[in-house]
């Protein structure tokens, strides 16, 4: 048997499969082409009016990925989440692009709603992946589509090649905080890098917010440097892009707490953090937690879709 028919009886496809084909009217439009953690993909089709793309994904023996479009559209827009294995989506994106533009597609866009790899630099010698990723590896794609970039300040330097449209779904959280019945709500940063999101919230709901310092020990555990104004019987939305080890809003919450402050909610864009974190966020006195699908987690509870769809759409 030769390698095509190997190949063939492996992936089980078929070229002249009905599914695998396309109208020919389609290939003018704009195509959504999801990759392996592209759910959000189906909403945005929905809601652009866009058509529903396929690209055939397979992990090999090898732990390769085997990557077929069976009908390259004239423009594309790959979807995919880059949380929780970075390195595997990274390429998997990349390899989608490249497939699509060697077999005719015109324009590639990528929507992206968590990127990794956008911590800042703190210790001479650390790598600063964020600039090599957007630079060299994303130049394959014309636009890429990104919501709440944790580098927002960078994204003039590391986006020489390639434009980075950047979404805030702030404005989205605060509406869920909006039908909450709280009692003289403030908003809370937990440290001074994430004032630019709680500023953003607070705008929305017409109310204050003050941040807290944050003295970082290592990856993992911080350490609260200051004290926060009187919050003593009044309800508090605790606003952050990311939660990931957590360290940070567990100990922001302690301190808010032994203010005697009143109820505290959690508002996160990109909520990375593991079940066990999330359970030590409610064990401290956390009423709820609310996160988008931007990172699939049990508290992804507010979705960026529409945000996405209008800003493809413009």
């Amino acid at each position: 048997m030769g390698e095509k028919e190997k190949l063939n009886g492996l992936h089980g496809y078929n070229l002249q499969n009905p599914k695998f084909k396309f109208c020919e009217n389609i290939k003018n439009l704009m195509q959504i082409i999801p990759g392996s953690q592209g759910l959000l993909g189906v909403k945005l089709s929905r809601l652009t009016g866009f058509s529903l793309g396929y690209v055939q994904l397979e992990k090999l023996p090898s732990g390769e990925k085997y990557i077929r479009v069976p009908q390259p559209p004239e423009n594309a827009v790959i979807v995919n989440s880059l949380a929780y294995k970075p390195d595997e989506m990274i390429m998997e994106s990349i390899l989608i692009a490249e497939t699509l533009r060697e077999y005719g597609s015109k324009k590639v866009y990528g929507v992206f709603p968590y990127m990794p790899y956008s911590r800042k630099r703190f210790i001479k010698g650390e790598a600063f992946p964020a600039k090599t990723l957007i630079s060299n590896f994303f130049s394959v794609f014309d636009k890429i589509y990104v919501v709440d970039y944790h580098l927002e300040d960078y994204i003039n330097e590391i986006s020489k090649k390639i434009e980075i449209y950047n979404i805030s779904a702030m404005e989205k959280l605060a509406e869920v905080a909006e039908s909450l019945d709280v009692k003289d709500p403030i908003v809370v940063s937990p440290d001074e890098e994430g004032v630019r999101w709680a500023s953003r919230f607070s705008k929305k709901l017409n109310i204050d917010y003050f941040y807290l310092t944050k003295i970082r020990v290592d990856a993992e555990n911080v350490v609260i440097a200051s004290k926060p104004p009187d919050v003593k019987d009044r309800d508090i939305f605790i606003v952050d892009d990311m939660i990931s080890a957590g360290s940070t809003v567990i100990q922001a919450v302690k301190v808010l707490k032994k203010a005697k402050c009143r109820k505290i909610y959690v508002f996160s864009t990109h909520v990375l953090a593991k079940t066990e974190t999330l359970r030590k966020i409610y064990e401290v006195g956390v009423e709820e937690i609310y996160g988008t699908d931007t990172v699939p987690s049990p508290v992804s509870k507010v979705s960026v879709s529409e945000l996405i769809a209008k800003a493809l759409k413009s």
